[in-house]
């Protein structure tokens, strides 16, 4: 999670907080947020550098990684 992901969390729940307060900002905020996440959303999307092992740490090309790295072995599911 990059900073401007937990910027955009922190305000949302920042704004969550104030609903139904005497603080209540109304809804134009909650919309600013939406708008920066989807900013975020669409530079992401767009990253080609980004691939499925960002998300899954037990994706083939990062365990590979770690083989040339660090000499694992591995086996495959057939090999136990």
């Amino acid at each position: 999670m990059n900073s401007e992901t937990k910027e955009i969390l922190i305000d949302l729940i920042d704004y969550y907080n104030r609903i139904g307060t005497e603080d209540d900002p109304g809804f134009v905020p909650f919309a600013d947020i939406v708008q920066r996440a989807s900013r975020a959303l669409e530079k992401h999307a767009k990253d080609k550098s980004l691939n499925s092992a960002d998300v899954d740490p037990y994706a083939m090309d990062v365990l590979g990684n770690l083989r040339d790295t660090r000499q694992l072995s591995l086996k495959l599911e057939d090999e136990w």
